[in-house]
């Protein structure tokens, strides 16, 4: 029996995967499934992408890391497979023990989220997370009968939303978008970011979304 589960949260910047430097460039929000690592070091990434997806995958079907990309688009969102040419960081983490449940990979920022059986692999998991000098212990919890304590650092509001976003947002706010009655319409915003009012209005629809999730969630 299982005498003790810990939720785990680490974050990775620095680091080399086209899909997380990609995030960067477009105004998109990645979510992965566990990635599966190959005997060859290769590794087979299979994802979720949010946003301005076109722009997104464009850049990573010219990317000579990656092979075999196959796109399917429904709009704003799009389903992903590809073959990485090499070893996904989270390999180094999942070897010390830890299960990864969720992967959010926001401007140019990789979040990793999952569990550890017992005190002594977490601290192989640590160990590896800092022998590898670009991943950072975000948050540790205490799992007690489905339900997480002891919390630690919470990733902010902030963290989930792209540089686009908050762009837009503090645009926005600072233009009066969103006085009553309104001090700038969509338009003036997004002449004022340089970009299309349509844009402008995706960045703030996506980013209202994620703000009110964060600010309900275990609300009811």
């Amino acid at each position: 029996m299982i005498d003790e589960c810990l939720v785990v949260e680490f974050s990775v910047t620095g680091n080399d995967c086209p899909v997380v430097e990609a995030t960067t460039d477009h105004d998109v929000i990645v979510d992965e499934n566990p990635p599966a690592h190959r005997d060859d070091e290769r590794t087979l990434l299979h994802f979720q992408a949010e946003g301005e997806v076109d722009e997104f995958t464009e850049s990573l079907d010219e990317t000579a890391e990656i092979d075999y990309l196959q796109v399917a688009n429904g709009g704003s969102v799009a389903q992903c497979r590809c073959l990485l040419h090499d070893e996904c960081v989270l390999r180094g983490l999942t070897t010390a023990g830890f299960m990864p449940h969720e992967i959010r990979i926001v401007d140019g920022t990789e979040r990793f989220r999952g569990s550890v059986v017992g005190r002594d692999i977490l601290r192989d998991v640590i160990q590896a997370a800092q022998e590898m000098g670009n991943v950072e212990l975000e948050r540790v919890a205490k799992l007690t009968s489905g339900a997480e304590t002891n919390q630690g650092l919470d990733a902010t509001i902030e963290s989930s939303l792209t540089k686009q976003q908050r762009e837009a947002l503090i645009a926005a706010l600072e233009q009066g978008y969103f006085d009553v009655p309104r001090g700038a319409t969509a338009t003036e915003v997004a002449d004022e970011l340089g970009i299309s009012k349509s844009s402008f209005l995706g960045r703030m629809k996506r980013a209202q979304r994620t703000v009110f999730e964060q600010l309900l969630a275990g609300a009811g």
